[in-house]
């Protein structure tokens, strides 16, 4: 099996990528609000406490709402063409508040019209930093299933995935060493559920936003092939180096 992890945004990197791919698992940038990159630290000193959820690490992340959005539809347009006939794109976000109002992603996710949406999923991580009395708590996210409009859906629920609803209890403190050195990174556990329902060994699976590399382990473990990128370069070299362990072991 290859794993094949590129420096740089996905736009450049993975251009080659035209109906080659089997299954993307990704999660994007949420946009949250950072300003800066996200320094630890004490809140009187204008910086984030460790269990603070206002900043990612390593990069700002506060670009206007509506150029944000519009990128997304780019992205999905590219999965749209990079995704064989029956291949997959299983998409990680969430709602987020900004400015006193709900955004829910599905404000964008309908807008690409090469892609059908099949599937809801609630990611239930079973804690948040997000404690505030004027709102209900906000522990979960969602990972959208798309197939291609024109393509079909390969999907076949069966015994050999341990999630088969569609509510999925996945708490963070569950989250390997490996994978914490990333701000905000998938659990292994999650990531093998996706991969086990949507491909097959063999196959060939992506992650454009690979940062510390969880999709590209998770995959090289179950033997599926990997491409993908990730722009930050020390994520990058965090990933490369969790890739080449695992093949030295």
């Amino acid at each position: 099996m290859t794993t094949d992890i590129r420096l740089g945004a996905y736009q450049a990197t993975l251009q080659d990528q035209v109906e080659t791919l089997d299954l993307i698992f990704t999660s994007p940038p949420y946009n949250i609000g950072s300003k800066s990159p996200r320094i630890d630290g004490q809140r009187k000193k204008g910086k984030y406490d460790p269990k603070s959820y206002g900043s990612i690490t390593g990069y700002a992340d506060n670009l206007p709402e509506d150029e944000y959005q519009r990128q997304q539809v780019q992205f999905l347009r590219w999965a749209a063409r990079a995704l064989k006939d029956d291949g997959t794109l299983a998409y990680n976000h969430k709602p987020r508040r900004k400015n006193g109002v709900l955004i829910h992603p599905i404000q964008w996710l309908l807008q690409c019209p090469d892609l059908t949406l099949m599937e809801e999923i609630v990611w239930d991580r079973g804690s948040t930093h997000n404690h505030s009395n004027r709102l209900f708590w906000g522990t979960t996210e969602r990972i959208y299933v798309f197939r291609k409009s024109e393509g079909s859906y390969r999907f076949h629920n069966t015994d050999r995935l341990e999630f088969r609803d569609d509510h999925w209890e996945i708490p963070l403190n569950s989250r390997k060493a490996t994978e914490k050195s990333h701000a905000c990174p998938f659990s292994e556990k999650l990531t093998v559920n996706v991969i086990k329902a949507f491909t097959e060994p063999g196959d060939l699976v992506c992650d454009p936003y690979s940062g510390s590399g969880t999709t590209a382990a998770v995959a090289q473990a179950l033997d599926r092939n990997f491409v993908g990128s990730e722009l930050n370069p020390k994520y990058h070299a965090a990933s490369v180096a969790r890739i080449q362990s695992i093949e030295k072991a």
